[in-house]
């Protein structure tokens, strides 16, 4: 099982200055003002628990779960700590690699079966068709009835038609127009696929209209960004090897995902698995092979013609800009076919943050109120993003906070794009 590296975190808080650089950036310490609560205060509490200098464990998992673990710390540090990332292996090591109780146990273990993942979302079509969500939300029955925390996660659900899953609809396999330039793997992400299936069918079609020939294997499973989120070691280990064993013998040119925290995941098996002699070189050839769907399109290009007749904003996922160091693609993608209006803090995080925005609503919602004025300040009509996660939080933002923006997949814009340079050439 993974667990605290004591020599990495001693080294964490020697590299550690105190430049207070990672305190500008940090979203619960900005709120707190707290040292507790920022990610140098973190990293001191983590070596200390590691060298057996603290009494008290469940203080030191009480400060990894304040952690949204969005690593905009981990991008300005100039000596190259991690608080992010130690946050995720404090977790692992004080639950000994197991969810921390059954109800997280339970909602975990739904994404290990892809076909449950199905089924619920043909759940979510029925919920919406009957018109149960329209009653819900008017009546605010759950809140009545004293069950105000699922009233408000229901509240995350998209005002917008949910439609079936790709999993159940969709062709394993599309060609494009002419010869192929070659295959890529389409991951399939469980809440894209749960919830955003018509975000995930517009990336594929970016994709095959790119020239490419597109696999959708139903071999995926969880990339397991919940599971390790949550110091669920061995669930995360199962699904991660899973995927492994699939993409890291898959013949094709790129593994793409629409999804950022499954792209980080994908890439970062290679941190958890490197030193493995089976899975190691199966991580590396993974992770070399993985792009994010802006990433692709930025290599690719688009047509001269493309063109999206709204003004549009970009939110970078955390899992994107701060574990991947993907940040300028999509903002050259939407600059070329749109009139893009740069996103003041588009960096910062969003607060959704994985299930932050359950476990945490009050500061999840501060951190979201600032987000959409920042949003409204930039003058567009669309807000675009690449993660499931920012996805819901953003349009429930709009809904709740303002400003009358469209929130959308960065692939729903770009495919639009496409169709109308498409539509000048005829």
């Amino acid at each position: 099982m993974k667990e605290l590296d004591i020599e990495q975190l001693v080294a964490d808080a020697e590299k550690c200055v105190r430049c207070g650089l990672c305190l500008s950036v940090c979203p619960t310490y900005r709120d707190s003002q707290m040292e507790i609560q920022s990610p140098r205060g973190r990293v001191l509490l983590y070596a200390d628990q590691a060298q057996g200098l603290l009494d008290d464990p469940l203080k030191v998992l009480e400060a990894a779960y304040d952690c949204l673990e969005c690593r905009a710390c981990q991008t300005v540090c100039p000596n190259d700590v991690k608080p992010g990332e130690a946050a995720v292996d404090a977790k692992v090591t004080l639950q000994g690699g197991k969810p921390q109780n059954m109800l997280v146990k339970t909602a975990l273990a739904v994404f290990h079966y892809p076909l449950l993942i199905d089924l619920a979302n043909l759940l979510l079509v029925v919920y919406q068709s009957l018109g149960l969500q329209w009653l819900l939300r008017r009546t605010r029955l759950l809140e009545r009835v004293g069950l105000g925390k699922l009233q408000f996660a229901e509240s995350l659900l998209p005002g917008r038609r949910i439609r079936p899953a790709m999993r159940l609809f969709y062709p394993k396999k599309v060609e494009p127009p002419g010869k192929p330039k070659g295959t890529v793997a389409f991951f399939l992400g469980c809440v894209m696929n749960l919830i955003f299936s018509e975000s995930s069918t517009a990336a594929v079609e970016v994709i095959r209209r790119s020239g490419w020939r597109v696999l959708i294997p139903r071999e995926t499973t969880c990339c397991g960004a919940p599971h390790i989120e949550e110091g669920d070691w061995f669930g995360y280990k199962k699904l991660a090897q899973k995927n492994l064993d699939y993409y890291g013998r898959l013949e094709v040119d790129y593994i793409l995902t629409d999804c950022a925290a499954c792209g980080a995941e994908l890439k970062g098996y290679l941190k958890h698995f490197g030193n493995d002699p089976v899975y190691g070189p199966l991580a590396a050839r993974v992770a070399e092979k993985t792009l994010m769907f802006s990433e692709f399109v930025a290599m690719e290009g688009l047509p001269g013609s493309a063109r999206f007749p709204f003004a549009t904003t970009h939110q970078h996922a955390c899992h994107a800009c701060h574990a991947q160091g993907v940040k300028e693609q999509p903002e050259q993608v939407l600059s070329f076919a749109t009139d893009y209006h740069p996103l003041e803090g588009s960096t910062d995080c969003c607060g959704s943050a994985g299930v932050y925005n359950l476990t945490h609503t009050e500061e999840s919602m501060r951190i979201l109120r600032r987000k959409m004025e920042s949003v409204g300040r930039s003058g567009a009509e669309v807000l675009t993003v690449e993660n499931p996660g920012c996805l819901l939080q953003l349009d429930m933002g709009a809904r709740r906070y303002g400003p009358e923006v469209r929130v959308r997949h960065i692939a729903e814009v770009v495919l639009e794009a496409m169709k109308s340079a498409e539509g000048a050439a005829d």
